[in-house]
C-alpha cells in the first residue's frame, strides 16, 4: 500500500494536542500549524525526505523558528549513511525532524531533532496572516497534506456559519447580525456573495440561495455544519 502525506497527519495531530498545542491543518500553505502559549510551530509532511520538503521548510522559517519536517520512520533504521547525512543537513539548516512509525499499529511519533533558533528574518505580515487565519477557525476541518479536497479557510468557515444562521432564522438582516455581535466582515461577505450562497431579499436583508441550502448537506462540510447548527439552535431557543 502506497503511503500518503495525509497518513502522517493524524498521529502528529494527536501528539501535538497531547503536548498542549492547538492544531490546524492547511493554514496559509503550511501542512500543520500549531500554537501553544503564543508560540507557533509548523510541520511540513512528506512520505520521503527530498529537496522539495527542505525548500518548503526553509520558506516556513520566515514565520517561526519552530519548523519541523515529518516523514515516515525509515524501515532500514537510523544507521544508514543517508539518514546521517539527512540529520547533518537539517542541523545545518536549523530545522527539526519528526518521524511517524506508520509500519506499526501504534504509529508512534518521535521527535528526532529539535529546530534551532534561525537567523532567517521573520516576515511580520505573513506571521499576522497565519495567526489571524488560525484564530478565525473554530473547527479543525482540514487534514494536513491533502491535495484534492478544498481547503477549509477561515473565510469559507464564516460563510458556512452564515448559512447555518439563515437556516435557523429563515432570513437575517445586517442589523440583526450586528445585534448578534458579528463584526462588519460578515456584512461584507453577504454583500460580496463570493460563493453565491445568499440572496438579497431587500435592502440589508438576506436569505439562503438554492446553492446555500445545498452546501449545508455537503459531506465535506458535515462536521462544521453540525457545529454551527447546534450552536445557533441553542441561540434560537434562548
Amino acid at each position: 500500500m502506497s503511503l500518503k502525506e495525509t497518513d502522517l497527519y493524524e498521529p502528529i495531530r494527536l501528539f501535538l494536542e497531547e503536548e498542549g498545542y492547538q492544531v490546524q491543518a492547511e493554514v496559509k500553505n503550511c501542512d500543520i500549524a500549531a500554537v501553544k502559549e503564543g508560540q507557533t510551530l509548523i510541520v511540513e509532511l512528506k512520505t520521503r525526505f527530498n529537496l522539495k520538503l527542505v525548500y518548503q521548510a526553509l520558506e516556513r522559517q520566515s514565520l517561526t523558528d519552530q519548523v519541523y519536517v515529518a516523514i515516515p520512520r525509515p524501515q532500514k533504521g537510523q544507521r544508514e549513511k543517508a539518514w546521517k547525512d539527512m540529520l547533518k543537513l537539517l542541523k545545518r539548516l536549523e530545522l527539526g525532524l519528526i518521524t511517524v512509525a506508520l509500519d506499526s499499529p501504534l504509529q508512534t511519533v518521535d521527535v528526532i531533532l529539535e529546530p534551532s533558533d534561525s537567523l532567517v528574518r521573520k516576515n511580520r505580515k505573513k506571521q499576522e496572516r497565519l495567526q489571524a487565519e488560525m484564530e478565525n477557525r473554530q473547527v479543525a476541518e482540514n487534514v494536513g497534506g491533502m491535495t484534492r479536497r478544498k481547503i477549509m479557510t477561515a473565510y469559507r468557515e464564516k460563510a458556512i456559519e452564515l448559512c447555518c444562521i439563515m437556516e435557523q432564522f429563515g432570513q437575517i438582516s445586517l442589523k440583526e447580525l450586528r445585534e448578534m455581535g458579528k463584526e462588519d466582515k460578515y456584512a461584507a461577505m453577504l454583500r460580496s456573495n463570493v460563493y453565491q450562497w445568499f440572496e438579497r431579499i431587500e435592502k440589508g436583508v438576506y436569505r439562503l440561495s438554492m446553492a446555500g441550502k445545498e452546501v449545508l448537506f455537503f459531506r465535506d462540510y458535515e462536521k462544521l455544519v453540525q457545529y454551527y447548527r447546534d450552536f445557533y439552535r441553542k441561540e434560537k431557543e434562548k
